[in-house]
């Protein structure tokens, strides 16, 4: 009896001892940092040590690793070379890129060289900051609780659910750089300041602001906190659907659904703050167009006119839709906010 106790006790521990050997050896990656320069391409990983000791301790517990290279599959190299144990990217919650790393390498090439690293999580939040990744990446902490992991998905989904990000995965922005009919905007944020966005066009990288970023959501039909003042009075815009896009010979036409939600206790909108956001909406726009970006996706309107590819990419469309007349129209209704 006792011999059959132990043996059960010893086979129960198997795998108990296979996954603390698994843990051990893990140098998982949860955030990664591309800088390119002249002199060559240096990438950043932040990995948790998987130390025991005080909560603060554990809290701390990161191991932040940079090797450089000539080019990307050099740094590559170095960075597994550098490395107690190869890599892992499954996890990865954030792909951090300087701002001066797309005048060297361009958009759709970076990230198809961060697409090719083993295993990595194609979900991940591409992000673009303005000076060195390097430093953006070791000044990320657990403020909430103590994991970097949590932390970042909690902190990135409020600022999605506040409509302050572009939340752009590595698939998605993959997805818009390799058809040539839509273009990406990325999250761009600065350690400590409010995110932005950074829209990717044909004339390089144009920073949108905070309300840009919130009118490009709801364009989308993702925006969720966008206010509007009018007449001395505030209203909530919330989409009724995506917006609709038609090409007409060198006209880009926009129809956007929204509601215009008032409260119980003040008068419904009037048609000038429909008008008000036609004009604001007009102006993004038009700042999109001068910066050939389309990140609306006029593209995928104006290439149901051709019948093969080939046609499509010799029709000059990145000329012709920085040229195009572009018309707003905004089909507002009036909704009364519920009583919660």
């Amino acid at each position: 009896m006792r011999k059959t106790l132990c043996l059960l006790l010893f086979l129960a521990m198997l795998p108990l001892q296979g996954c603390a050997q698994r843990v051990e050896l893990a140098f998982v990656a949860v955030c990664l940092g591309v800088d390119a320069a002249e002199d060559g391409v240096t990438l950043t990983v932040k990995c948790p040590s998987y130390g025991g000791g005080s909560r603060q301790e554990e809290k701390d517990a990161y191991t932040v690793l940079s090797a450089q290279g000539e080019d990307w599959p050099r740094a590559v190299a170095a960075l597994y070379a550098a490395s107690p144990v190869s890599p892992q990217f499954s996890q990865l919650r954030e792909i951090v890129i300087s701002r001066p790393s797309f005048d060297i390498l361009l958009p759709e090439e970076l990230l198809r060289c961060a697409d090719q690293l083993p295993g990595i999580r194609v979900h991940a939040l591409v992000t673009v900051c303005p000076g060195c990744a390097a430093d953006y990446i070791e000044a990320l902490k657990p403020e909430i609780g103590k994991r970097l992991s949590k932390y970042l998905d909690i902190s990135l989904r409020h600022a999605e659910e506040q409509g302050m990000l572009p939340a752009t995965s590595l698939s998605c922005a993959l997805r818009d750089l390799s058809g040539p009919w839509r273009d990406p905007v990325l999250a761009y944020a600065d350690t400590g300041k409010v995110p932005q966005g950074a829209a990717m066009g044909s004339l390089g990288i144009t920073l949108l602001t905070s309300r840009e970023v919130q009118l490009y959501r709801l364009l989308r039909g993702e925006s969720q906190a966008l206010l509007l003042k009018s007449g001395g009075r505030y209203y909530g815009v919330s989409a009724r659907g995506r917006a609709k896009r038609e090409v007409t010979g060198s006209t880009l036409l926009l129809t956007v659904p929204v509601y215009i939600t008032y409260s119980l206790y003040d008068a419904p909108p009037d048609e000038e703050a429909a008008n008000q956001l036609q004009s604001e909406l007009q102006s993004f726009l038009r700042r999109l167009q001068a910066a050939g970006c389309d990140a609306l996706g006029f593209g995928c309107a104006a290439v149901r006119e051709y019948d093969t590819l080939p046609e499509w990419l010799s029709s000059g469309w990145e000329s012709r839709y920085r040229r195009a007349d572009a018309i707003v129209r905004v089909e507002a209704r009036a909704r009364q906010q519920p009583l919660q």
